[in-house]
């Protein structure tokens, strides 16, 4: 429990002021460690100080005692000697001697310590009482010269007193010794336990450092780490992240800013982010919001309603409201309408501006044929008159529709067909298109075709075939037309109609019609050269072809190349495609027909070229379109229509083709208005170069 206060304490200093008291601290328990050796140390060296000196005091008192004791019974001998003199002078030293004996006595007596080691002093003055005592008696029997006596007694008491005096101190001397060895052991024993103690701090002051640097490291490292933590969760984009921050040091400072800079930033992202998903202009969500509005709305449709429309409306001539009136003018158009769909679909619907003048709006629907009418109400509700500084703009939109969850599962797919279905209403120019499937499967077809066209003609896929020419007159096969076909390495044989319309609109076209001159040309020069009867190739070219200021120079290279007679070669353009045209083709036309290649109107009639535009044409044949030879022999007025072309045509000076003749009755008709030459089923099919060559050697 004491844990927790003390943590809580520690979270309230400053880290500087935590590792300063955890410094303090840890020198004050290696000063009080180093001071309680010192004491100890100190202690202990007094002790042995004083055992040394008590022992070197024992040591000469006992010296002392032993020295004076060795005098005293050598002058005790003196006394023995008859002559007076000598024991006058004997008795002086060996009161001398017994007193420096009384000195050391009372010197040892005052070093040695009371108890036992007393009582051993005690029986040393008893033996030297007893000493004395025969001395006494033997210096009165010396007085009454009874030196047989004193001889007697001091051979015997006294020698065997002062013997025994000398064993007893000499045995204190070894009880000394062997007392001072026992504390000297003692001191030794409280040594090594000093040393063990002192052993034992130093651990547990390490040990008390070690959990304190311990404690002040993790209350520094674990906010740290919590902290790098949370700003790499701030880094990943976690803005709600928060930082725990329990304590008041820096370490808890710091992470109160991080969470203060988190909700910053977090906060400033979100309005970025709003910012980023509104259209600043119309208030409208963008697209990816709108997306996602989408699909929640869709989601939270009850199970018995899940059918929806959703509806792109893009608003026409934006650009040119733009370029005459400046962009605040299409502002003010696109604001207007926004505002439409806000007031329409509010609440009910999700709607925004995708991109420029684009719009959409996903709704819920009971059945889906009220997508339709739907479309039609916004359309009424969004198309109005605008006044913008006095100028009247017409507001007008296309729309496409498409349905959910026929059509599409989810608001991105979904928004990708109602788009395909408002550019196919701009291009039929329909205010409303619902989405077809049909079509997409169709441009997907095309998309296909568009990099495999390429691949195509590098890697000859193209095959000429040609489709022969008769002369009504003479019955002779004067020529062909050269007709293209792909032979798909996955899909097979694909017709004319397959391709060619969609390589037109791509800009593909001019490819083919170069890999169809070239191989035109070249089948000429191969018939010349194999000595063949001199016919004549028709080659179909677009309308891109007849804009191509380049095309005669090109083609008259070509010529040259193969050496062959520009006359055989003849070109055929489509009265539509000339009439078309963005530029004037007769330039182009004029500057082909001056290398001597032949010129051919194709399908006419059918186009709406006037007759003095056409004699401007430097033209050489003229082509009645199928549609005017079919069924001709079972109807009057298309007979006196076709004789009347063929009229026109021949009074021009041109030769006229009927084409797509497919049987004897139709035939019969043509020859009898007077075409020239024939072309069609009934004659032949097309065929490729060796088929032909094969029907032309049958035919003769």
């Amino acid at each position: 429990m004491t844990g927790k206060p003390l943590d809580r304490l520690s979270r309230r200093l400053r880290i500087r002021t935590r590792l300063g008291l955890a410094f303090g601290l840890l020198l004050l328990l290696l000063l009080g460690l180093a001071a309680l050796s010192v004491v100890r140390l100190t202690g202990l060296s007094e002790a042995l100080n004083r055992i040394v000196d008590e022992q070197a005091a024992i040591r000469d008192s006992v010296n002392e005692i032993n020295r004076n004791a060795e005098s005293v019974a050598r002058k005790l001998l003196v006394l023995m000697s008859p002559d007076s003199e000598l024991r006058v002078t004997a008795y002086p030293e060996i009161a001398s001697a017994n007193s420096r004996l009384d000195d050391a006595m009372q010197r040892l007596a005052l070093v040695l310590p009371p108890g036992p080691r007393s009582e051993r002093l005690a029986d040393v003055h008893q033996r030297l009482a007893e000493y004395r005592a025969s001395y006494v008696d033997v210096r009165d029997l010396i007085e009454r010269d009874d030196f047989q006596a004193a001889r007697a007694v001091l051979g015997s008491d006294t020698e065997s007193a002062l013997s025994l005096f000398v064993g007893a101190i000499h045995q204190l001397a070894a009880s000394e010794e062997r007392a001072g060895t026992a504390k000297a052991r003692e001191l030794r024993d409280q040594i090594d336990a000093d040393r063990t103690g002192v052993l034992a701090l130093c651990i547990g002051a390490l040990v008390a450092g070690a959990l304190l640097a311990v404690g002040v490291t993790r209350s520094i490292v674990v906010p740290l780490k919590r902290a790098e933590d949370g700003a790499e969760l701030i880094a990943q984009g976690q803005y709600g992240h928060r930082i725990e921050a329990d304590s008041a040091d820096e370490l808890g400072h710091m992470a109160r800013a991080m969470n203060t800079m988190a909700e910053a930033v977090g906060e400033r992202e979100a309005e970025l982010r709003r910012l980023a998903d509104v259209d600043l202009l119309t208030g409208l969500p963008q697209r990816a919001r709108f997306i996602a509005d989408g699909d929640r709305l869709l989601a939270n449709l009850p199970e018995g309603e899940r059918l929806a429309v959703l509806i792109c409306i893009d608003v026409d001539r934006l650009k040119a409201v733009n370029g005459v009136l400046g962009f605040d003018a299409g502002d003010a158009l696109l604001k207007g309408a926004a505002a439409k769909l806000a007031t329409l679909f509010e609440g009910v619907a999700a709607y925004g501006r995708l991109a420029g003048g684009t719009f959409a709006a996903l709704a819920p629907v009971i059945r889906l044929d009220h997508g339709a009418a739907l479309a039609a109400q916004l359309r009424e509700e969004v198309e109005h008159k605008l006044s913008w500084q006095g100028q009247s703009l017409d507001l007008s939109v296309s729309l496409g529709v498409a349905h959910w969850p026929e059509h599409a599962p989810d608001t991105e797919a979904l928004l990708r067909r109602a788009e395909q279905a408002m550019f196919e209403a701009k291009r039929l120019r329909q205010p409303v298109a619902i989405y077809n499937p049909s079509a997409e499967a169709a441009r997907a077809l095309h998309l296909s075709l568009l990099s495999d066209l390429a691949a195509a003609i590098q890697q000859d896929q193209l095959r000429q075939f040609l489709q022969p020419k008769r002369d009504l007159r003479t019955g002779r096969i004067t020529g062909a037309e050269a007709l293209v076909r792909w032979q798909h390495p996955q899909r097979g044989w694909l017709p004319p109609g397959d391709f060619i319309p969609f390589a037109e609109r791509s800009g593909r076209i001019r490819q083919i019609t170069d890999w169809m001159l070239a191989r035109a040309v070249r089948t000429l020069a191969d018939w010349e050269a194999g000595g063949h009867p001199p016919l004549c190739i028709a080659v179909n070219i677009s309308t891109l072809d007849i804009q191509d200021q380049s095309l005669p120079a090109r083609l008259a290279a070509l010529l040259s190349e193969y050496r062959v007679d520009p006359g055989q070669l003849q070109l055929e353009v489509t009265e539509t495609g000339l009439m078309s045209s963005g530029t004037d083709p007769i330039a182009v036309l004029h500057a082909l027909k001056s290398w001597g290649v032949r010129l051919a109107i194709d399908d006419f009639g059918t186009g709406q070229s006037s007759l003095a535009y056409l004699q401007h044409l430097p033209v050489d044949e003229l082509k009645i379109d199928r549609s005017f030879v079919q069924d001709v022999d079972g109807d009057p007025r298309r007979q006196a229509l076709l004789r009347s072309i063929v009229g026109v045509g021949q009074g021009l000076g041109l030769t006229v083709t009927a084409e797509g003749v497919e049987n004897e009755r139709e035939l019969a008709v043509v020859q009898g208005c007077g075409c020239d030459l024939v072309q069609g089923y009934l004659l032949a099919r097309p065929m490729d170069l060796p088929d032909f060559e094969g029907w032309l050697s049958r035919t003769g």
